[in-house]
């Protein structure tokens, strides 16, 4: 019989797969190990041997769904000539990541009713906005150096706006859908407030016409 030869960081990987699962589902308090244990086909003490403890799986399963939000984001390409084209494509390829990953919402919203307690403890996840952040002031400086984008904008409160029309919409799918009477799952009605996303970021940016 061929011995299985076991790959610590594949298995990590593994656990930290379905913790997110786990998590997503039950939040931290209601996660329970043995069923992370079951699902990722390995046991307790394996799990407890690379996490200490259940919040440092929680914390690791964290830090997994920022990596996973940002690496949708780096694979744009910032570097169009055209600064309206650069924040177009930011917007919409952020709001799809809230569309393509509901677990992405739900655990954001899991660690947001903890105050963010553990991100506090994720410095890498941190990290992983500076080269965006980069990226976006570069684009942002190239449209006001044009007269496309107009002076005063503050980056990080643009990041925000720009995510909070993805997450919002996703995160309260079902309440409003209830309230407004309307499915707001159905693919026209995502594709419309993509659309709503980009019109609205991109008249925000754009420098007034002078007054003649």
């Amino acid at each position: 019989m061929k011995k299985r030869i076991r790959n610590p960081e594949q298995t990590k990987s593994r656990i930290i797969e379905f913790a997110i699962e786990e998590f997503t589902e039950r939040g931290l308090d209601g996660a329970r190990i043995d069923a992370i244990a079951e699902q990722s086909q390995t046991n307790k003490s394996l799990i407890y041997k690379y996490f200490n403890s259940k919040e440092d799986l929680y914390i690791a399963s964290l830090a997994s769904t920022y990596e996973k939000m940002r690496a949708s984001q780096h694979e744009i390409d910032l570097n169009d000539p055209d600064p309206v084209v650069c924040m177009r494509q930011l917007v919409e390829r952020t709001f799809d990541t809230f569309a393509n990953n509901p677990r992405i919402v739900r655990m954001l919203t899991h660690e947001n009713v903890l105050n963010a307690r553990f991100l506090k403890e994720t410095l890498s996840v941190k990290l992983l906005y500076t080269p965006l952040l980069e990226k976006l002031e570069k684009v942002i400086s190239d449209g006001q150096d044009k007269g496309v984008f107009r002076p005063g904008i503050d980056l990080k409160h643009l990041y925000i706006s720009i995510s909070a029309l993805g997450y919002f919409y996703f995160s309260n799918m079902h309440t409003l859908g209830i309230v407004l009477e309307k499915n707001l799952a159905e693919a026209d009605a995502i594709a419309s407030q993509k659309q709503m996303a980009v019109d609205m970021t991109l008249a925000y940016l754009r420098n007034p016409p002078a007054s003649i």
